[in-house]
């Protein structure tokens, strides 16, 4: 099975497109379109369009490229050069390059802003500090002697109510991408084995700072981070706004097929 599968990858060029190069090692493993689709949870319509590169008959690009390489890591393969291959197979445009100079121009411009706001705000604070001291100087002055009838009585203020906390809305999952039990890790592995990761939901719905809390079997660590990495939320929020949500523990159980 591993000469057919070096001797696969050895000729990838020999193939029209990667999808052919799929069925191939699919085919050379003796497994069935329909038994893929039920290892691997994705419709046996969708592994065939991936198999003959046919766009038209898939869903969207990332619900595509996203089966394009759960495909892959179930035939064993090096999902990256597999979904790259793909996108130009199947017409798909190249991702556009995250504009990180515009993002650091931004937290640049919020850091100058908060340094030009800092001197204003102290000299607020001060005037505040002063105000409050003269009160006090005035409810405090003492009453002279033969001046008690009627004397005014000290103003006590009634202290502002505290405000009331925040409405928070806990992240929701809005897509959700199973793990793909990797065949490799069979041999030496129990029945049920469970892996349990910590990470954050950004502002974004994306899932951030993803490791590794606690794991029945290490083999199985890479294969519930893959997973994970694809899932998408809708975020938290405070009073409608976005906020990112920190501490989220998921557990992945892996049952030997």
């Amino acid at each position: 099975m591993e000469d057919a599968r070096a001797r696969l990858a050895a000729d990838a060029g020999e193939f029209e497109h990667v999808g052919a190069r799929l069925a191939a090692v699919r085919e050379s493993r003796g497994i069935s379109l329909s038994e893929a689709a039920g290892r691997t949870h994705i419709r046996e319509n969708h592994l065939s369009a991936i198999e003959t590169a046919d766009r038209s008959a898939l869903p969207a690009r990332p619900y595509a490229l996203g089966f394009v390489r759960t495909y892959a890591e179930f035939l064993e393969l090096d999902p990256r050069p597999v979904v790259e291959q793909f996108k130009f197979d199947a017409g798909y445009e190249a991702p556009q390059p995250v504009q990180a100079e515009k993002f650091r121009a931004a937290e640049h411009a919020a850091d100058a802003e908060t340094r030009d706001m800092s001197l204003p705000v102290f000299i607020a604070i001060i005037a505040f500090i002063i105000w409050c001291a003269w009160q006090i100087t005035l409810t405090a002055r003492v009453t002279p002697l033969g001046e008690t009838e009627g004397a005014a009585a000290p103003v006590v203020e009634t202290p502002a109510p505290e405000p009331a906390p925040g409405i928070v809305i806990a992240p929701r999952i809005a897509e959700r991408v199973e793990p793909v039990y990797p065949f490799s890790c069979a041999a030496g592995a129990r029945a049920d084995e469970t892996v349990t990761l910590a990470f954050t939901v950004t502002s974004t719905g994306r899932v951030a700072g993803e490791r590794v809390a606690s794991s029945s079997n290490p083999c199985f660590d890479t294969a519930a981070l893959n997973a994970l990495r694809r899932w998408r939320f809708e975020p938290k929020t405070v009073d409608g706004a976005p906020k990112p949500a920190y501490d989220r523990v998921q557990t992945f159980r892996f049952e030997r097929p």
